[in-house]
């Protein structure tokens, strides 16, 4: 299975993701960029109004090509 690689950037600079993870498909990463995105908003939850719109995922194939960004800005905060 591929791997791929979820760097989060915080509008400041990229935290880069150095384990990876497999996934099968791309419609897998993208549902994983989602999940990740939604759990680091509910961990930051007391950051200043507005700070998550210069957030996202980058997600990397094994090469480093970019396959999905998922900015937190998108993201269903509730469920």
């Amino acid at each position: 299975m591929p791997q791929y690689y979820f760097h989060v950037h915080d509008g400041n600079g990229r935290d880069r993701d150095h384990v990876g993870t497999e996934l099968a498909s791309i419609h897998d990463v993208r549902n994983e960029a989602v999940n990740v995105a939604r759990e680091l908003c509910h961990l930051w939850d007391d950051l200043p109004p507005g700070a998550l719109n210069t957030m996202a995922i980058e997600v990397a194939d094994e090469s480093g090509q970019t396959v999905v960004v998922v900015p937190f800005s998108v993201v269903d905060r509730g469920s």
